[in-house]
């Protein structure tokens, strides 16, 4: 093992440090901040301690609000904000490309079609829709994985596969929209903008569980990650099997991405911006999932928030509100590139 190998295994173990430990317990303290703003904001907006002596109590008015229909979606954003990013932060490890989100190489979309097949087959219970939309991930993944084989670029490949297999099934949704039913189009339509409206614990509960159990597991093949940004060939010098590792990471994030556009539609800008925003904090090891996860969270409930509220008397839905932030983060990125390079 040459002095450039030990190098980038010392650089991937670095210890978090004292900075990075602050940024992180900041991060979490604004993701709980912004969680007990989604339990206090709203039509009636209660204060923050009465929220919290609300989670404690058996009856009243107040506890109805919160606990039985605010709770429920401010988990979902937690959870499903946390799974955006951390599928997010797998495609772009094993692509070794910042765009390699799943909303860009097309699994999102991907995800809808299956759905959106459901719906307009007469199929359109929520177990159902949920299955398709997961099934519509992973066949998504499949052909762009069959379509990206053999040699080249990988991270450039998947980016530019990935945005015109989206496109064709972009096009293949709108067609199946245009000859469904009427009742049907206009669900599926809702459904694709991405919102959190009607989430309560009978949807959110099952699909949380699923989440956290995918976490759990991608928490436990973390060393795969940093095998994968290690590179080929030192993973496979140390003892990693690449292939089969690449391939159960990205069914993880499949599956991610999969449970929470099945619930609550495609989301945008999550996936692809989290993982940046969170390698601000910490750059490499384990501790970039939680960052990451964290991130994620925060991204979405403050979305979210900022949808109920905007507009008054006129809730817009999450989806809405990531992809405006998520244009305006890519302008960004444009704009400091372009600026770098002259």
């Amino acid at each position: 093992m040459n002095a450039s190998t030990r190098a980038d295994i010392r650089r991937a173990r670095r210890p978090l440090g004292r900075r990075g430990w602050w940024a992180m317990s900041s991060l979490a303290a604004v993701m709980l901040l912004s969680f007990l703003a989604s339990l206090s904001i709203g039509d009636t907006v209660i204060p923050p301690l009465r929220v919290i002596e609300a989670l404690f109590e058996t009856d009243g008015g107040i506890r109805m609000v919160v606990v039985d229909w605010r709770l429920p979606r401010a988990l979902a954003t937690v959870f499903f904000g946390a799974a955006l990013a951390l599928s997010g932060t797998v495609f772009q490890t094993i692509t070794r490309n910042p765009l390699g989100s799943p909303d860009v190489i097309g699994l999102t979309t991907g995800a809808y079609t299956g759905a959106l097949i459901v719906m307009t087959t007469g199929g359109g219970s929520g177990l159902a829709v949920a299955i398709g939309a997961v099934l519509g991930g992973f066949a998504t993944a499949a052909l762009v994985a069959l379509l990206i084989a053999g040699r080249g670029a990988l991270g450039y490949r998947i980016v530019i596969v990935g945005i015109g297999v989206s496109a064709v099934l972009a096009a293949v949704n709108a067609w199946m929209l245009l000859r469904a039913r009427r009742e049907v189009a206009i669900s599926a339509a809702i459904w694709d903008a991405g919102s959190l409206n009607g989430v309560g614990w009978a949807q959110a509960l099952l699909p949380i569980g699923v989440v956290t159990a995918l976490m759990v597991v991608l928490w436990l093949s973390r060393r795969g990650l940093w095998l994968i940004e290690l590179g080929d060939d030192i993973g496979t010098s140390l003892g990693g099997r690449m292939g089969l590792t690449k391939a159960g990471l990205v069914a993880i994030a499949v599956g991610l991405i999969g449970v929470v556009t099945a619930v609550i539609g495609p989301i945008a800008f999550i996936a692809l911006a989290a993982p940046h925003l969170a390698k601000l904090i910490v750059k490499n090891g384990p501790a970039h999932l939680i960052a990451t996860a964290l991130m994620g969270a925060t991204l979405l409930s403050l979305a979210d928030i900022i949808g109920q509220n905007a507009v008054p008397k006129h809730a817009l839905p999450v989806g809405v509100v990531t992809l405006v932030l998520g244009g305006l983060y890519l302008m960004f990125l444009v704009v400091r590139t372009a600026r770098r390079r002259f």
